[in-house]
């Protein structure tokens, strides 16, 4: 099963321009761009640890600054007295809710934290999943986007036109749409005689191209 996910969430061909079939020099230029970026901006693995406590040098580096700026907060409300007169009340967190179901999380529970997302946000194990398909997210392999958690096939396809012949994301500007699929060019085809239907009168049924003759022939069959 897992094996089956990860092929499904994170296709090779999404990453590795080696498996991509007939990438010209200027769609793999795109290609290696597209994913250097979601590399570097947007792609990560989430960490599990009890709510509150750190599970890395980064996200205790993380905390330590925010109980700093606690604690300047907190020593100048001693000092200056709020509006009604009273002294201000610092405000520490007392509770933690988990970002995708929005229960209070009990503090002996594990969650998982994402350092795209930020540290003030977790999320219990089973609600860390793909806010497209609502699967759990392989190995806590996530990319974060518009406040989202997403896995790799569903952020492709957020930010460009997967083929609906081959799988693959399409580099190219000039492909094929229709009823709002995308094909490259060479994939707009008849499922049955493989011909291209670009020209020709086609019809598509369930994701699949097929050519009006091939259509007439199998009634006769």
């Amino acid at each position: 099963y897992r094996r089956r996910q990860l092929m499904r969430q994170l296709p090779v061909y999404d990453h590795d321009p080696m498996q991509c079939h007939d990438l010209s020099d200027a769609e793999l230029k795109i290609m290696e761009e597209f994913v250097k970026k979601y590399k570097n901006d947007v792609l990560g693995v989430g960490e599990v640890a009890l709510p509150g406590e750190p599970s890395t040098a980064k996200e205790k580096e993380e905390i330590n600054q925010k109980h700093t700026v606690e604690a300047e907060k907190e020593k100048a409300q001693e000092i200056n007295p709020a509006a009604n007169g009273t002294l201000g009340d610092p405000q520490m967190p007392t509770e933690y809710v988990c970002q995708h179901c929005k229960q209070i999380v009990p503090p002996d529970c594990p969650v998982v934290y994402a350092a795209r997302a930020g540290y003030e946000r977790l999320w219990h194990p089973a609600c860390f999943v793909c806010a497209a398909c609502n699967e759990p997210l392989v190995d806590l392999i996530y990319f974060w986007k518009n406040n989202n958690l997403l896995c790799g096939r569903h952020y492709c396809d957020s930010e460009r036109p997967r083929c609906t012949g081959c799988d693959e994301v399409i580099f190219s500007e000039d492909y094929q749409q229709s009823d709002g699929l995308s094909w490259h060019k060479n994939h707009f085809c008849c499922i049955k005689c493989e011909q291209s239907v670009k020209s020709k009168p086609y019809i598509l049924d369930q994701a699949k191209l097929f050519c009006t003759a091939c259509i007439k022939n199998n009634k006769h069959m």
